[in-house]
């Protein structure tokens, strides 16, 4: 077992990280109980090269991809004894998030995910780590073997977050919007604006890490491939709000909210452009041309909006709820 320095952690820096495993589709998709997971072995290795495996524990995970997609993202559990002396040490809990169709372009969509919770990273101080991986899984069916090579990237666990911003996760429960603190809940609308995310409920903590913090709720977004920006092709429009294409956008925040609060957050997002350039070209080569110009243009137009007072009215101020 390979030793690593207490700085070396799996969600410090880019570990260039590969991953493998093998499992029986059916099992672990027939186990749809959150509280049932399979058992299977992960192999790994990163930068230094040298390859390590340990006993993990699956389960597929995500009501809707459960349903269409070939690969199910998926929650991976690790004891503690595993994990000692791994990058994996003290991550007990990870998100896994991988393709949904087995398809030639089927990695676009994930960096195009990853690019979601990159933009957050830069647009709050709390938000979830995610580490890009290779990842390598053998479908057992009967005494077949079939190698799927991907892109894919874990995210971290809420209690990792909670730990950092020294909060407390809170109860996945039924919450008034309203308890959740202005600045947390006028950002995550203007992010869920900006990437025309409307596949999200503070309430029903749809899609949201709760956490609690000076007696106020923060939200963190998370699973963004019902976006605009993803734009993936199983992605319908929300039939609630009449859209008829997921890249419209729809500003759900609750009017509710004190007006300079709003304001401040638009300049923050205002400051916060040259970062947002940066990140989309970081994926320049992940994603096709065409896709890459969509992007960039869809990003260009939710700042069109916040640079004029006109249009941040009449898109976002007067569209409020409540």
């Amino acid at each position: 077992v390979i030793s690593y320095s207490q700085n070396e952690k799996l969600f410090s820096e880019d570990l260039n990280l590969s991953m493998e495993m093998a499992f029986d589709f059916k099992e672990l998709y027939k186990n749809t109980n959150d509280s049932t997971y399979i058992k299977t072995k992960l192999k790994f290795s990163s930068i230094a090269g040298e390859i390590d495996s340990m006993d993990i524990r699956i389960r597929a995970r995500g009501n809707f991809r459960k349903k269409i997609c070939y690969f199910k993202p998926m929650k991976i559990k690790i004891k503690k004894k595993q994990a000692e002396n791994t990058i994996f040490e003290k991550n007990r809990t990870l998100k896994l998030v991988v393709p949904c169709q087995n398809g030639k372009n089927k990695d676009e969509l994930i960096y195009k995910e990853l690019m979601a919770y990159k933009f957050y990273e830069n647009l709050s101080d709390i938000y979830l780590k995610t580490q890009p991986i290779t990842l390598k899984i053998t479908e057992i069916k009967g005494s077949k073997r079939i190698e799927h090579t991907m892109f894919a990237f874990l995210v971290e666990d809420n209690s990792k977050v909670a730990k950092r911003a020294e909060a407390k996760k809170f109860p996945n429960r039924k919450v008034s919007a309203l308890a959740i603190s202005d600045s947390s809940a006028i950002n995550f609308a203007f992010f869920s604006y900006m990437i025309g995310n409307t596949d999200w409920s503070l309430a029903y903590q749809h899609n949201v890490e709760m956490l609690y913090l000076n007696n106020r709720l923060i939200a963190i977004p998370y699973d963004f491939d019902h976006s605009g920006l993803v734009n993936a092709s199983y992605a319908k429009p929300n039939p609630v709000l009449g859209t008829t294409s997921v890249t419209q956008r729809v500003y759900r925040g609750l009017c509710k909210r004190d007006p300079n609060v709003f304001q401040g957050i638009r300049q923050h997002y205002l400051n916060q452009y040259d970062k947002i350039q940066s990140v989309i070209s970081e994926f320049q080569n992940n994603i096709s041309e065409k896709d890459y110009n969509r992007i960039s243009k869809y990003i260009e137009d939710y700042y069109k909006i916040l640079r004029s007072d006109d249009l941040f009215k009449k898109n976002m101020l007067d569209k409020c709820r409540g």
